[in-house]
């Protein structure tokens, strides 16, 4: 029995032993072991150039890249200092007061680290490891990583270990020197000198020398512009320091003690950048967040990269069409409407419908004063109200067979769990029987909830999954979500317009792009913006959708938006949440899909009765086309044909037939049956006042229609 409970402690010890042995090696496997080498680069620019394309076919992506020399990125300008054009002084105060063992570890100084730990484990602050040498203090700025926990601080010791054996000592002090921050928004001690002092790197005097390595440690608390007293009290902790490691004299120390240094107060406004357009600033973003992917860094990290690391971005730009949606929303007033005396706030962009690259982008009105602020084109999420519908139910439909052209619905309310009529249209009114495109040419809701319980939700769902529209909200399984454009979390403008290129685009679609490819200042590509394009609908439902958005704007909701170029076709669907908070407008031509929204940052009723989104995407589109006069139409699938049917049954004509209409069907999906109707029941919609011309003109065309029909 004794032996049993011996055999079975050892067997539980063990299985102990291995499961912490495990756990240990899933963890050290789990860490990120090596730095990415590109992350520093010597010899660089600090300024990154961003450039576009002149297309001749932009599909293919045949054209000439020319840069853009009013949008160069930088923090401040400056070039990378070599160690050798700096005073000895300068990087021995760095060494003095950040890293006296420097040349002596591998790395990680040992002794400081273990000290640091039994702070961290028995001491007062648990916020701060301490212990980091010049080589992980590199690793720190590089990837932007300073969380206080055990992972991260074990990652960084051993990428430090692992770039000594990559790099001499003097590349890493090097690589230190050009990019610790100096506060100011300033990075490296070229760019320092010249911001605090007014000088070249090579010129600082030992005083200088030591303020630029006393702002380190705290660089808002020691930044000699708000705190100069703070930095020359920390200055002279730095020359003593130098002074006991014998790296200055004691005459050197007294004089650099007493000198009194000059700050500049004159920063030259061409070292700093200027306001960045809607189109820069999201690309940055863009760029930034790809960036801390691929090279496992944090945002602000990357986002330094990009501003500090002469990198050259090749974007998507077309800047023709930026500037003429800028000079629409700087004259915002001519199309928007104050409400109570507020302007409603306003966003807008256009993407090619081919790549989803976009092309141009504002994110709210008047001119751009700012740098990275909101912008309501990409951060903002809104209800989208019946933008939401041809991609979360009449496409689908259609592209299950559900519904076509002509299928007829009952435009009459359905009680809802309360026993009140639901739900309301906008007119308030109920038409009885009509076809589909008459009820998405007025966005009747009464139709679309129909249509969505034929369909059912769980389809809806999966179709809006690949438009790229992801409802994750518990609420949202629902008629009024789904079918009316109530979401809960809402949706950004620039992902809604992304969805409708699939219409323009026989079906497919692709993420929506602001840059193709991303070289360092040796023309070395470090990042790829892929094209990852996938089937949404068929090219038949993309055809027979856009020739239904057509509708919308010559004869429905989205009139207002009609440009003044007839050579050019259009289609669209207009948007309101409910109380009129949000007004939108996504329309498309061949060449182009452009998406507005209007309403207030805190919602409130935008009550104009013209969609001033529509307005607003009449000016940009008749900019656009204004002086082209050549024709421009949508490519129909050949699957699709054009065929008659009477618009009360939605079947094939008869003679008895007045309320003729052509429509677009897939093959083999046309009507096929009679139409058995009584004529004396029409459309209640005002419709049947149809002058008796085009009466006579339809019944001229059923008369032709009926020689071909098989009875």
């Amino acid at each position: 029995m004794a032996k049993k409970k011996a055999f079975l402690s050892l067997f539980v010890i063990l299985f102990i032993v291995f499961i912490l042995m495990t756990a240990f090696v899933v963890f050290f496997f789990s860490l990120n072991k090596e730095i990415d080498l590109s992350l520093i680069k010597t010899g660089a620019s600090s300024v990154t150039r961003v450039f576009y394309y002149d297309y001749e076919d932009r599909e293919n992506r045949i054209g000439k890249a020319i840069e853009l020399k009013d949008e160069e990125l930088f923090l401040q300008r400056s070039e990378w200092t070599s160690l050798y054009d700096m005073p000895k002084d300068l990087y021995n105060a760095f060494i003095a007061i950040e890293d006296k063992r420097f040349y002596e570890h591998s790395g990680v100084d040992f002794l400081r680290t273990a000290k640091a730990v039994i702070n961290y484990i028995f001491g007062k602050d648990k916020n701060s490891f301490g212990g980091s040498t010049i080589t992980q203090q590199l690793i720190k700025n590089l990837t932007g990583e300073n969380q206080t926990t055990p992972k991260r601080k074990i990652e960084e010791i051993l990428r430090a270990l692992n770039l000594e054996t990559k790099m001499s000592k003097n590349e890493i002090l090097e690589s230190y020197l050009n990019v610790v921050y100096l506060s100011e928004n300033c990075y490296g001690v070229g760019t320092g000198a010249k911001m605090y002092f007014n000088k070249d790197v090579s010129e600082l005097t030992l005083s200088e020398s030591a303020m630029l390595a006393a702002i380190v440690k705290s660089p808002t608390k020691y930044d000699p512009f708000t705190n100069y007293e703070n930095n020359i009290k920390r200055r002279n902790i730095v020359l003593k320091e130098m002074l006991n490691q014998e790296l200055i004299s004691n005459n050197e120390y007294i004089n650099a003690i007493n000198e009194k240094v000059l700050i500049n107060e004159n920063i030259e406004n061409e070292n700093n950048p200027g306001i960045y357009s809607w189109f820069i600033e999201t690309l940055i973003n863009e760029v930034a967040n790809d960036l801390a992917k691929e090279k496992n860094i944090d945002y602000n990290a990357a986002k330094r990269l990009i501003l500090k690391g002469g990198l050259n971005i090749y974007t998507t730009i077309d800047p023709n069409l930026q500037c003429a949606l800028e000079e629409v929303y700087k004259d915002y007033m001519k199309y928007i409407l104050p409400e109570n005396g507020k302007y409603p706030e306003s966003a807008c962009v256009i993407l090619d419908p081919r790549t989803s690259d976009v092309l141009a982008i504002v994110g709210g009105i008047g001119e751009k004063k700012a740098n990275m602020i909101f912008n309501r084109a990409v951060n903002a999420k809104r209800p989208p109200g019946s933008i939401l519908k041809p991609l979360s139910v009449y496409g689908p439909a259609l592209e299950e067979n559900i519904i076509d052209y002509s299928r007829v619905y009952d435009d009459s309310p359905i009680i809802n769990n309360e026993a009140k009529t639901w739900p309301k249209n906008s007119p308030d009114r109920y038409l009885g029987d009509m076809p589909i495109y008459y009820a998405l040419e007025h966005s009747v809701n009464t139709v679309a909830v129909k249509v969505l319980r034929d369909l059912k939700i769980e389809n809806s769902l999966k179709y809006l999954n690949k438009f790229n529209i992801n409802v994750t909200h518990y609420k949202d399984n629902n008629d009024s979500s789904l079918a009316l454009g109530q979401l809960t979390n809402g949706e950004s403008l620039i992902n809604l317009a992304n969805a409708y290129t699939a219409f323009a685009n026989g079906g497919f679609i692709s993420k929506p792009k602001t840059y193709l490819y991303v070289t360092d200042n040796y023309g070395n590509t470090i990042l790829s913006n892929k094209q990852e394009v996938k089937k949404v609908i068929s090219q038949e439902t993309a055809s027979i959708m856009t020739k239904l958005l057509q509708n919308v704007v010559q004869n429905g909701t989205a009139k207002a938006s009609k440009l003044n170029n007839e050579n050019i076709g259009l289609a669209g669907k207009t948007g309101t949440s409910s109380n009129k908070n949000d007004r939108w407008f996504i329309g498309y031509s061949p060449d182009y899909v452009c998406g507005v929204w209007t309403g207030f940052d805190y919602p409130k009723s935008v009550n104009s009765r013209k969609n001033p989104s529509c307005l607003l995407f009449k000016a940009v589109f008749d900019k656009i086309y204004n002086d082209n006069n050549e024709k421009s139409e949508f490519n129909i699938s050949n699957n699709v044909t054009k065929e008659y049917f009477c618009e009360n049954s939605g079947k094939l004509p008869t003679s008895s037939c007045t309320k003729i209409k052509e429509g677009y069907f897939k093959k083999g999906h046309e009507p096929d049956e009679l139409c058995d109707c009584n004529h004396a029941l029409t459309l209640n919609d005002g419709r049947e006042e149809s002058n008796r011309t085009e009466l006579q003109s339809s019944k001229s065309r059923l008369l032709n229609f009926l020689q071909n029909i098989r009875i």
